[in-house]
């Protein structure tokens, strides 16, 4: 897939979610909210959020194989506003901070600590909630609202 995106000059497209990946102890990690960081030993760099360190992983594999110079573009990215009972932490204030924060970090030209200086074409998942998904936390991505 990688020499096909190589080839056509075309980018590999990501999907990055935090959401994901965190736990009540790492929410500020996810949401780019000040946070000591994780160390990765492998590459003796500091993450001081979550999307940087997935964006790295799919990166440093790439490079790993040989196709370094394919362009990363995020795909879909976001974080839901609301959730089950059991997810605390999934509200219209952390939506709105991690978007927030994403476009601000993606569009400043910091880049991640193994692509620095650069931004990142990002989108945001979703325009509207969708209804029809099973969890209650993936039917509330929408940065808009049908009602």
């Amino acid at each position: 897939m990688l020499e096909f995106h190589r080839q056509t000059k075309s980018p590999f497209l990501i999907n990055p979610y935090p959401f994901f990946g965190f736990v009540p102890e790492t929410l500020n990690y996810a949401l780019f909210k000040p946070n000591a960081g994780v160390f990765d030993n492998a590459t003796g760099m500091n993450y001081t959020n979550m999307f940087d360190a997935q964006m790295d992983a799919v990166f440093s594999a790439m490079k790993q194989v040989g196709y370094e110079d394919v362009d990363i573009v995020v795909a879909e990215t976001g974080w839901p506003s609301a959730g089950d009972p059991t997810q605390p932490d999934v509200n219209v204030d952390n939506a709105a901070s991690y978007n927030g924060n994403l476009v601000r970090h993606v569009s400043s030209g910091k880049g991640t600590p193994l692509m620095p200086n650069r931004t990142f074409e990002t989108y945001i998942f979703a325009l509207f909630n969708e209804n029809l998904k099973p969890t209650t936390s993936e039917r509330n991505y929408g940065c808009s609202s049908t009602t």
